[in-house]
């Protein structure tokens, strides 16, 4: 178990578009595994390999249940939640729906925004072995993997807000960021 370092924005890595997994070997397997478990030392549902500074087309989630974890948003126990996700070169295939969700993420500690996402996704992509599978994703599930999918494009969420909101977030991570590195330099 290796927990990685979760870079944040501003990093270069975070908007640059990753490159496809062509070897599935257990040096995968093993970074596939130190993602889950930054992931979850993190306290995240989702996270890509940029955001460990890796630029490949790979990501991890696992959203675990719980009931009315958000009061403005309503959700039901699914089949994918409590289940642990990895998806190597995912596309995806088709979009349904409308949602605004209020989205996090481990690049940006500490912000939380409404974002506009389609309320369900059709994913194709490959697991650590290289096979392929196919997922329907729905509510929160949907919403993860447009986020991470969205991170290995080199796109972050700020991108997904209006000017003003994505202003304003950025502003907030770089005060946040200079009080970091003041206390830092004070020890």
């Amino acid at each position: 178990m290796a927990i990685l370092k979760v870079v944040e924005w501003p990093a270069t890595v975070l908007e640059t578009k990753s490159t496809e997994v062509t070897v599935f070997d257990e040096n995968l397997k093993k970074f596939v595994q130190d993602m889950h478990d930054t992931m979850d030392e993190a306290g995240g549902i989702g996270l890509a390999a940029n955001q460990v500074g890796v630029a490949q087309r790979v990501l991890t989630i696992l959203i675990p249940w719980a009931d009315n974890r958000y009061e403005e948003q309503e959700e039901k126990k699914e089949s994918w939640h409590d289940q642990r996700w990895t998806f190597i070169n995912p596309v995806i295939t088709k979009k349904a729906g409308k949602i605004k969700w209020q989205e996090g993420c481990l690049s940006f500690p500490e912000i939380f925004e409404f974002v506009d996402r389609a309320a369900e996704v059709w994913v194709t992509a490959q697991n650590e072995k290289g096979e392929t599978f196919e997922v329907h994703a729905n509510g929160l599930f949907a919403v993860c993997l447009q986020h991470e999918i969205d991170h290995i494009d080199g796109i972050v969420f700020t991108v997904r807000m209006s000017r003003l909101k994505a202003s304003i977030v950025k502003k907030k991570v770089i005060k946040r960021q200079r009080m970091t590195e003041g206390v830092e330099n004070e020890v």
